[in-house]
């Protein structure tokens, strides 16, 4: 590695030195500026001790926001956050921030210039939980390089502010809203995917316990308690993207949403069903013998790894051959819904919603009701009445009549 050196740039003196060589070609790193060689000496013998105490050398000034996020995933992300939030903080930089403010350098990155991104981001008719998610991740980012980096002086996030809630945005919101499904629909959803198919099971499930998809895919047969009619939720899963050091992604285990372990009830209709397909799986596996997929879950969380010395998993959601039925699955059989059944308004999550509503309808306690589906709070579970059924209006009209 060559030593330190200074020389003169017009009026000015600059620093510079070489760094180890990245596929075969020199790195060299550098800074003009100073007033005097002393100056420009004592700044790059800094830089260059940073740089072999850390192995990186990393100059705010010259670098840009989307090479500085890269090294805040690295450095920061994947050491304190969840795999499922560092998929999604990856996924929005990766199709919002990078192509938006990727290019400029971290230094010229203003309030003005982030405020904009956020309005620019509203009027696209993006939601505000899609909103606040991008707000957070450039506050963080920005933050941590204020401290403990000391990149920047200070977070240019702090002056940024969510539009409010009464403003109209230029275009539609992209977010569609999640509908009721009433029963009739229902029944036609399940006379087209009937038991049997692999799809069923997930969609049953969906309807009569509100789970969320990653939930509904992760259950195993020990979260069945057939003699209590209970079902628990312990854990969800998620799909990682590959990255630049893996050679494909992969789905891996992790705690619920909002960590909403829970246990519930589950009606008799559900646990016969539950009680016949365990049965097929026991006799597919001897059915199978050697051939039998046998699915393990690895160290780090993996799943579908057949051949690790992880703990074995006995998924529910599986083929007869013992292969895991992933929730991409739902798209296939969400595109027939929308095409086939001319019900395009339907997503696996409406069967959550419709569960809910169904809850409310019948009386249920909005408590109970949220514990049931595990919302983050008792105001997610209110929500649900924005999308008052026909029947919650009915019995709203007849109490207004009964009281006068």
């Amino acid at each position: 590695m060559a030593d330190l050196a200074a020389r003169k740039r017009g009026t000015k003196w600059e620093y510079r030195f070489e760094g180890a060589k990245i596929n075969g070609k020199r790195q060299q790193f550098s800074k003009s500026g100073f007033k005097t060689k002393k100056e420009a000496l004592e700044a790059g013998a800094k830089a260059l001790s940073q740089y072999n105490q850390g192995g990186t050398f990393f100059v705010p000034s010259e670098s840009s926001f989307a090479d500085y996020l890269d090294y805040w995933i690295e450095t920061y992300c994947k050491t304190n956050l969840k795999p499922a939030t560092i998929t999604n903080y990856n996924k929005k930089i990766r199709l919002h921030i990078k192509p938006a403010l990727g290019q400029y350098k971290i230094k010229a990155l203003t309030s003005a210039v982030l405020q904009q991104f956020i309005t620019d981001k509203f009027n696209d008719g993006y939601s505000r939980n899609t909103l606040s998610v991008l707000k957070g991740i450039l506050s963080n980012s920005l933050g941590y390089a204020v401290e403990p980096l000391k990149y920047i002086d200070s977070n240019p996030m702090v002056y940024v502010k969510l539009p409010s809630k009464r403003v109209v945005a230029d275009n539609p919101t992209r977010s569609a809203p999640h509908v009721y499904i009433p029963k009739d629909k229902m029944n036609e959803i399940f006379k087209r995917f009937p038991e049997g198919t692999s799809t069923h099971l997930a969609l049953m499930i969906g309807y009569k316990c509100g789970l969320r998809l990653g939930e509904t895919f992760a259950l195993t047969w020990e979260d069945i308690d057939f003699e209590n009619k209970t079902l628990s939720v312990n854990r969800q899963v998620q799909w990682h993207e590959k990255d630049n050091t893996e050679t494909a992604g992969y789905y891996f285990f992790t705690n619920p949403k909002y960590d909403s372990f829970r246990t519930i009830t589950i009606d008799d209709e559900l646990l016969e069903l539950l009680k016949r397909t365990y049965e097929k799986s026991e006799r597919a596996k001897t059915f199978y013998a050697e051939f039998y997929t046998h699915l393990f879950e690895s160290e780090h969380k993996r799943v579908l790894n057949t051949e690790c010395d992880g703990n074995e998993i006995h998924l529910i959601n599986v083929r007869d051959s013992g292969q895991f039925i992933q929730p991409r699955t739902l798209q296939h059989t969400s595109q027939i819904i929308h095409n086939q059944l001319n019900y395009p308004e339907f997503d696996y999550h409406s069967l959550r919603h419709t569960h809910c509503s169904m809850l409310l309808e019948a009386g249920a306690s909005p408590k109970y009701t949220q514990e049931r589906l595990g919302h983050k709070n008792i105001q997610v579970t209110m929500q649900v009445y924005h999308h008052l059924t026909e029947k919650l209006l009915n019995q709203g009209d007849d109490i207004i009549k009964n009281l006068f």
